[in-house]
């Protein structure tokens, strides 16, 4: 009987440490950029689709970030525009952030008052080599309908055919064509322009979502464990 429990509990852990190798991908990642009097550190930034950018002003001036993309709109300083916040130029210490969901060449920006003294910036979003991804279309809804990863996992969202978009069942998420409070405004609608968004789900939980076009009635769920999986040793498994 011991041989039996001991040959299932290295079953499990085999079984687990697979699973675990299967689902973990790269994780997303918060860069932070430094806003000084006249200048950004660094001022080119390449990141992921999935990452966020925090940048924080340390400069003795009023500043501010504001993108010069009319395909990718943010502005931002005491909070973004986009966000309920104020991206008027403001003094030392303001802290914001944007994330950027869509693949992208490049997106500069600039410090409004100080773009003539070469206060600029640029982000570069580049495709992440590893993801889970859920693909929507018409014929089969959300597929898969549910997915399991670990926390920090990027998912890729992909319209593959008709008018959609994915919204939370508790609101905290809306995408489509990018997300909401992303900085690219009126695009998480649904629509049925190919689009395709990476999103990271940081929190161990289950997040239900839908499309909001009342012509369909696609659903799906993310079930997001905690990578603290093997915190507590095998024995409880």
């Amino acid at each position: 009987m011991t041989c039996m429990v001991d040959s299932m509990r290295k079953f499990k852990i085999i079984l687990v440490w697979a699973w675990v190798t299967f689902f973990v991908t790269s994780y997303a990642e918060i860069h932070e950029v430094v806003v000084q009097d006249n200048n950004f550190t660094p001022a080119n930034l390449g990141v992921l689709a999935g990452d966020t950018i925090r940048w924080f002003n340390q400069g003795n001036n009023n500043h501010n970030v504001a993108s010069t993309d009319l395909n990718f709109l943010f502005r931002c300083a005491a909070g973004c525009d986009d966000t309920g916040g104020n991206g008027d130029p403001a003094g030392n210490g303001w802290i914001s952030e944007v994330t950027f969901h869509q693949v992208d060449a490049s997106i500069p920006y600039i410090c409004e008052p100080h773009v003539g003294f070469g206060m600029t910036g640029s982000i570069s979003i580049q495709t992440p080599t590893e993801f889970a991804t859920v693909v929507v279309s018409d014929a089969n809804g959300f597929e898969p309908q549910s997915l399991t990863i670990v926390q920090n996992t990027r998912v890729r969202f992909t319209n593959a055919g008709g008018a959609h978009n994915m919204a939370a069942d508790d609101d905290s998420f809306r995408c489509a064509h990018g997300c909401r409070d992303d900085g690219i405004e009126g695009v998480d609608e649904f629509t049925g322009f190919p689009w395709q968004i990476f999103m990271k789900f940081t929190e161990p939980g289950s997040y239900a979502y839908h499309c909001q076009n009342p012509a369909h009635t696609e659903t799906g769920v993310i079930h997001v464990l905690s990578d603290a999986i093997f915190e507590n040793g095998f024995d409880s498994l």
